[in-house]
């Protein structure tokens, strides 16, 4: 016997099948497609209801089984409760997170439930961490991402180690010959074993500070859209100045630091840029390195290469006509990085102010997953202000050196 909704939905269904075959290859008055569009919402309608009668009627009978016949380990909808062994829905348990979140940066540690404290910290080699909510956080690796010049052209991989391994390996030159001839003395490639060596990425602590007044802290609605700018904004800067020049001292090596890049073209007249030493960097790396090639400079740079005209009074320069796309110099993107020494600046014996490249290849940034924060009351009490600490672990370095070449003014 068929299950009476069933029925109804049946009805309603037959009566929309002869409206649209009546009118079939030719135009549906109003009225007609009012009443066929009425019959089919109501067929769905009984059609749900009998669906949920029917999850209703299976999940009682799963709950009569015996308890050993459910599995009680878990699965992708479901999570272990925190520290009371509760099973509990995944989006539960993210909703736990950020209730535990905002209780943390407005009323600190003491301030939340013991399920909130479980939700929200972890033990780890370096002690009891405070997460940020991987969905926020999530965002603002998004937002930052956006903001940054060099994390968005770069490789970027991640780890849940403090170093990385990058594997380095120079082989042999090859020649051409056969090697079944005595006496040979064509180049095979086999005379010595490849030199094999071991490169490291380090994963530092990158920080940054955000103060917030305590009224703010009370206003639900702003205070998380206030915290994501500000770490956004601010990760991005210490991200870019790292990876463009960082001495990899507590912190990444950035690409045109030091002697990581050995392709060099040095100006012709010191502190200024000419249109020729811009060009003859393309020429100083392998073709490969042309491809998806792009110019690195800071603000002063951007301003000169701006004016430089070729021979026919032509700029070099050439302003995007889409919104969010770079410059092009010489017929490759310009990305300014304030990071990288301007043209004045005295970095020792040389300024690597402009470098060309493909970053994607020759520059790899490890980021280790995760944002802890700390907050800090007494520090800022007398201004009225909390902090917040915000860390995330991320390194770099230069990975292939060939991809590079750089401007020495």
């Amino acid at each position: 016997m068929a299950h009476p909704l069933l029925e109804r939905a049946a009805q309603h269904t037959a009566q929309a099948r002869a409206i649209n075959d009546e009118f079939e290859g030719k135009a549906m008055p109003a009225e007609a497609a009012t009443q066929m569009k009425q019959h089919l919402s109501k067929a769905s309608e009984y059609r749900s209801r009998v669906e949920a009668e029917a999850e209703l009627k299976a999940n009682e009978a799963w709950i009569s089984e015996p308890q050993y016949k459910h599995d009680m380990v878990g699965g992708g909808s479901i999570a272990e409760g925190f520290g009371h062994g509760e099973i509990i829905l995944e989006s539960e348990r993210k909703e736990l997170q950020r209730k535990a979140f905002h209780n943390y940066i407005r009323h600190g540690i003491d301030g939340m439930s013991r399920e909130e404290k479980s939700a929200l910290v972890e033990d780890s080699t370096s002690g009891c961490q405070n997460l940020v909510p991987s969905d926020f956080a999530g965002t603002i690796v998004k937002d930052y991402a956006r903001l940054a010049q060099i994390r968005n052209l770069a490789t970027v991989r991640p780890t849940s180690s403090n170093q990385v391994d990058v594997g380095s390996i120079t082989i042999n030159a090859g020649g051409w010959g056969k090697l079944e001839l005595a006496g040979s003395t064509t180049t095979d490639g086999l005379a010595a074993d490849p030199n094999a060596a071991k490169q490291t990425i380090t994963v530092y602590d990158l920080t940054a500070l955000v103060l917030l007044g305590e009224d703010e802290l009370e206003d639900a609605d702003t205070v998380e859209a206030i915290i994501r700018d500000a770490l956004a904004q601010k990760f991005a800067e210490q991200e870019d100045d790292a990876f463009a020049f960082g001495d990899g001292s507590a912190k990444p090596t950035g690409i045109a630091y030091g002697s990581t890049i050995t392709q060099k073209v040095t100006a012709g007249a010191a502190d200024t840029l000419v249109g020729d030493d811009v060009i003859k960097l393309q020429y100083q790396v392998p073709a490969w390195a042309t491809r998806n090639g792009v110019y690195l400079g800071a603000g002063s740079v951007a301003q000169a290469a701006s004016l430089l005209k070729d021979s026919n009074g032509a700029y070099l320069w050439r302003e995007s006509l889409r919104a969010g796309e770079p410059a092009t110099l010489a017929g490759y993107p310009f990305h300014r990085v304030d990071g990288l020494p301007a043209i004045t600046a005295s970095t020792g014996a040389i300024n690597t102010s402009l470098v060309f490249g493909d970053v994607r290849q020759g520059y790899m940034i490890a980021d280790r997953a995760g944002i802890t924060v700390k907050r800090l009351v007494e520090r800022y009490a007398e201004q009225g202000k909390v902090g917040l600490l915000f860390k995330k672990r991320v390194g770099g370095g230069v990975i292939r050196p060939k991809a590079f070449s750089a401007l020495i003014l």
